[in-house]
């Protein structure tokens, strides 16, 4: 199974700063705003229940959406569009978020997509991105725009989830042996190891071994 992760929702970069992760690994995912003109009514971070954030009246960004499965991927390099559009049936899209914890801030796994299917958007007229609402994108937060803005929109299938505690990828106190083995398990996208300290944390990550990660992330969920 062929696995590539992509790192999701607010950074530091972001005027409400990063989510959080509590001491049992539950976390609150906190997606970027948005800066766009839409077409349709989009919540505030009050709405979605962010009461700690800077600006809770701003507009949000909700991609990736946890309810029907949906993303929207605009090219950033790092070889994410070609290792994104590789992916077939039975492959996995694993979605980190960067999570303040006790010590600053660490990347985290915090859902992923199954079964993904994959629109290649990059030729298409706005008018046929926005009809793939269709295609069970109606809760994709770039399809809510005037101008979607997207080059890729991707749907989860079939396993998809949000996972209820979210999956450590470096190391952090006694999930050292995780993160170890993390190490051998994911590779970026041009092949080098992952290692503790490196500035890979905004690039695209792959794993031929995508189904080992699974069980460990489903183990995960049980302790």
């Amino acid at each position: 199974m062929f696995g590539v992760f992509i790192n999701v929702g607010s950074s530091s970069y972001n005027p409400s700063g990063r989510g959080r992760i509590l001491k049992d690994y539950r976390f609150e995912f906190l997606p970027i705003p948005e800066m766009r003109k839409t077409s349709d009514k989009i919540p505030t971070y009050r709405d979605l229940g962010f009461s700690r954030v800077k600006f809770p009246d701003l507009q949000v960004h909700l991609d990736p959406e946890f309810e029907t499965f949906t993303y929207g991927h605009v090219r950033r390099g790092f070889g994410d569009i070609a290792n994104l559009t590789k992916m077939k049936k039975d492959d996995c899209l694993f979605l980190y978020a960067t999570l303040e914890n006790e010590d600053g801030w660490a990347p985290y796994i915090i859902g992923y997509f199954r079964n993904p299917e994959v629109f290649d958007c990059r030729r298409l007229t706005n008018a046929k991105i926005l009809s793939l609402k269709s295609k069970g994108f109606g809760n994709c937060a770039h399809l809510k725009r005037v101008d979607p803005h997207v080059d890729l929109l991707i749907k989860g299938g079939v396993g998809s989830k949000r996972l209820l505690k979210a999956f450590p990828m470096a190391e952090e106190g006694n999930n050292l042996a995780l993160a170890k083995r993390l190490d051998d398990l994911v590779l970026t996208s041009t092949s080098k190891k992952v290692k503790s300290g490196a500035p890979w944390f905004r690039w695209t990550l792959t794993s031929s071994n995508a189904e080992e990660l699974l069980e460990m992330i489903e183990a995960w969920q049980r302790v």
